[in-house]
């Protein structure tokens, strides 16, 4: 083997090397832009990066847990399309998140690739110490002239959110959205005053706020744009804040949704003296949430209120469980909120679950109601309700009474109706008397359960002809729906859960005729079973045939 030449240098080497090196990252970059995904548009491709960041969310991750600058950082660091794609597309940065580990350098990156005029996003959560980078990022939106959109805030304690909103020389005219939050508080006192919001954002239009008191008329007039007012207070409702409470809705000129959620009980009884004696009209209002704890309270909120026919979405909610008999008076008196409002003819009852786990809230169901003219607009109802003792039957199932009183507004005209709840059997014969359901969607959880038991009809007396018209179940019901999706019984046993029910259904449906006093079964137009996990034989299809014009078997996916 040949010796290196004498006049051969390290330098010479390492050159050398760089050239090859150099080359060797141009192939590659060669190599990869022949792959698929190197052949995806750069704005294309930016649009994916940007939902990325908010992908987590859909797991049901909390946002103290998620660092979108992390899914960035990652974007960045897999190669040099996606980088140049990153950094030349500005959509990705619009988005500024501030945690408690973000640094300013950071953040003056985030500045460099901001452009004149650009709309941003600021989400800073869990906010300790770190409330310098949060005014770091106002201050680069402002020297780089982009637009601040919305803004949130969410801090360990309020005092933080003051000290960054009474910050010298902070104001944004065109910020729209404004979130303020906190965890804990030991002074007391609100996050910050309407005084200090409107100094800093004169043109807000959207306002959540977490505090320990309802803001004053003052403070409403001090906020002359809000449309929509967002309130969760954590503290004990007083006398005095029931009137507060609609001098707010009277104050705010210009206010279409509005949202309140109080954490505790109201301090005191609840007397007839501090009610508001007159009704208080909400004709500009198209969104309006209640969601309190307490039941008495949210009696004494809703007495006065009067909606109109074009609200969009009203959403009432007691978790009051300690007082479900008040869930009676609660829907009479949301009835009597509507009196320009024609009867619903879409419903559907389902149990309350708990949006992050999945599980179901105890005693909480769902009555939504909707209208065939608007689809659009709907009023969703959540009340405790009695609750059967799973110890002794084995067909446990909530009472629905409360909301299904025969004759109600909420009742009477009801078409379309979907079941997605484990009512019981009381419950069941309510809207089995419905005179005017045509189209019925049903959940099922047992293979024997209380919708079958009352599909069959009572059997006390049905020799009599009399009492037979009366005591036909569902009178009117035209198609019928089925879904497997929930069925306790496929995860714990080897049954063919629902072929098993399909059969059952045709002999409840059979037995229905004999309460109707006919000679054969009156027939469903459509009878359809989705979510199946086995597939419909000829007997079970020529049972279901025997019962209804047209049988759909949908398996699950």
């Amino acid at each position: 083997m040949s010796s290196l030449p004498t006049t051969e240098s390290q330098i010479d080497l390492d050159r050398e090397i760089a050239r090859l090196e150099h080359d060797l990252v141009i192939l590659k970059r060669r190599r990869n832009a022949l792959s698929p995904v190197s052949r995806i548009p750069p704005e294309l491709l930016s649009n994916i990066f940007f939902l990325s960041l908010g992908f987590y969310r859909a797991d049901g991750v909390s946002p103290e847990k998620l660092d979108p600058n992390v899914t960035k950082r990652a974007i960045c660091a897999v190669s040099y399309q996606w980088r140049e794609a990153a950094f030349t597309e500005p959509k990705l940065w619009m988005e500024i998140h501030v945690r408690e580990s973000t640094t300013t350098k950071y953040l003056d990156l985030v500045g460099k690739n901001l452009r004149e005029n650009q709309e941003v996003y600021v989400e800073a959560w869990g906010i300790n110490r770190n409330h310098l980078a949060v005014l770091h990022t106002l201050t680069l939106i402002k020297s780089g002239k982009t637009r601040l959109k919305c803004l949130v805030i969410n801090a360990s304690q309020a005092n933080v959110i003051r000290n960054i909103l009474r910050a010298p020389s902070l104001r944004f005219e065109e910020t729209a959205a404004l979130d303020l939050s906190y965890y804990y508080d030991p002074h007391g006192g609100g996050i910050a005053t309407t005084q200090d919001i409107a100094a800093v954002f004169p043109h807000i239009r959207e306002l959540q706020l977490l505090t320990k008191g309802l803001p004053n008329t003052l403070d409403v007039l001090r906020l002359p744009y809000i449309t929509d007012l967002s309130l969760v207070v954590r503290y004990r409702f007083a006398r005095e804040d029931i009137h507060q409470f609609f001098n707010i809705l009277k104050s705010a000129k210009h206010l279409v949704y509005f949202t309140l959620f109080i954490e505790f009980e109201a301090t005191g009884a609840i007397q007839d003296d501090v009610l508001w004696s007159t009704a208080v009209e909400l004709p500009r209002l198209r969104g309006f949430k209640l969601n309190l704890i307490d039941s008495t309270l949210l009696l004494a909120l809703l007495k006065p209120l009067r909606f109109h026919g074009d609200m969009e979405k009203v959403v009432i909610t007691s978790r009051d469980t300690r007082k479900p008999q008040l869930s009676h008076s609660i829907v009479s008196t949301i009835i009597l909120a509507f009196p320009h409002r024609s009867a619903p003819e879409i419903a559907k009852v389902r149990e309350v679950t708990d949006g992050n786990s999945g599980e179901d809230l105890p005693f909480l169901i769902c009555y939504q109601v909707a209208w065939m003219d608007r689809q659009d607009h709907s009023l969703e109802i959540i009340l405790p309700v009695l609750q059967d003792d799973y110890s002794s039957s084995a067909l446990p199932g909530k009472h629905l009474l409360s909301l299904m009183d025969s004759g109600s507004w909420m009742v009477k005209n009801v078409q379309n109706i979907e079941v997605v709840a484990r009512l019981n059997t009381s419950s069941w014969e309510c809207i089995a008397k419905i005179a005017t359901i045509r189209y019925l969607s049903v959940s099922v959880w047992h293979l024997d359960d209380w919708f079958l038991r009352t599909l069959r009809g009572s059997e006390e007396g049905q020799g009599d002809p009399h009492n037979q018209a009366q005591t036909l179940p569902f009178p009117a019901l035209f198609n019928l729906e089925i879904d497997m999706e929930e069925a306790e019984e496929l995860k714990s046993s080897g049954l063919r859960m629902d072929i098993e029910y399909a059969r059952a259904l045709a002999q409840a449906l059979k037995a229905r005729a004999v309460v109707a006093g006919r000679d054969e079964a009156p027939q469903i137009s459509k009878l359809e079973f989705v979510s199946c996990t086995s597939p419909l034989d000829g007997e079970t299809r020529d049972l279901l045939s025997s019962v209804a014009l047209e049988v759909l078997w949908k398996m699950r996916k």
